[in-house]
């Protein structure tokens, strides 16, 4: 069985994010709720490839792929493929085995792997240096996937953080507008993905 890549899973999630970032750009001549729209679609598309691309290059890595400089990991132990990956991030270890492992924030990150990739690999370290970043994406996709109470509180933060102020706002337009600044916050979003994708996979 060939070596897994981390150069593939690369340049597939950076093909979905450059396509998405098309649309975006498609939608800026549309009416303002269409652009809202589409961009809370954006949103949701965008925070789903991030988490599928962390938790594929995290297979990757505990199954023998080296980093994009070609180095290696320095596994705590080595699966024989991508399958046995997710076994051993759930079970080895550990005192009891978890349930799921989750990507959407760089503590879970760390949680769902350290056993295996240890804490002081560049996969994890990239993952805390843009944690805050990581967080906020994970925040405003909340509450357009779940809209409850919780989501909404820390949607507002995020607004008070970014704006300096608590703003009534709505999630479409968040996303969407630049009227407060020269470049939209899913742009932002945008932009931000491709780096972090990059770095944890850089080495």
């Amino acid at each position: 069985m060939p070596t897994p890549k981390l150069s593939i899973t690369l340049r597939n999630a950076t093909e979905v994010v450059d396509k998405l970032q098309k649309y975006k750009s498609e939608s800026e001549n549309l009416e303002a709720k269409y652009q809202h729209f589409i961009s809370e679609m954006i949103m949701l598309r965008l925070f789903a490839t991030f988490e599928k691309t962390v938790a594929e290059m995290a297979f990757k890595l505990a199954a023998g792929a080296s980093y994009l400089n070609g180095t290696l990991p320095n596994l705590t132990i080595r699966a024989n493929n991508m399958n046995a990956s997710r076994g051993l991030f759930l079970a080895h270890g550990r005192a009891k085995p978890r349930q799921n492992l989750q990507w959407t924030k760089a503590k879970y990150i760390k949680e769902s792997v350290q056993f295996v990739i240890p804490v002081s690999e560049q996969f994890i370290k990239y993952a805390q240096i843009h944690g805050s970043s990581i967080s906020e994406m994970r925040k405003v996709r909340n509450v357009l996937a779940h809209n409850n109470f919780k989501a909404k509180k820390d949607f507002n933060t995020v607004v008070r953080q970014i704006y300096g102020a608590n703003i009534g706002i709505s999630i479409g337009a968040f996303l969407a507008t630049t009227r407060r600044s020269p470049i939209s916050n899913l742009n932002r979003y945008i932009a931000t993905t491709k780096i972090i994708i990059q770095d944890m996979a850089k080495g």
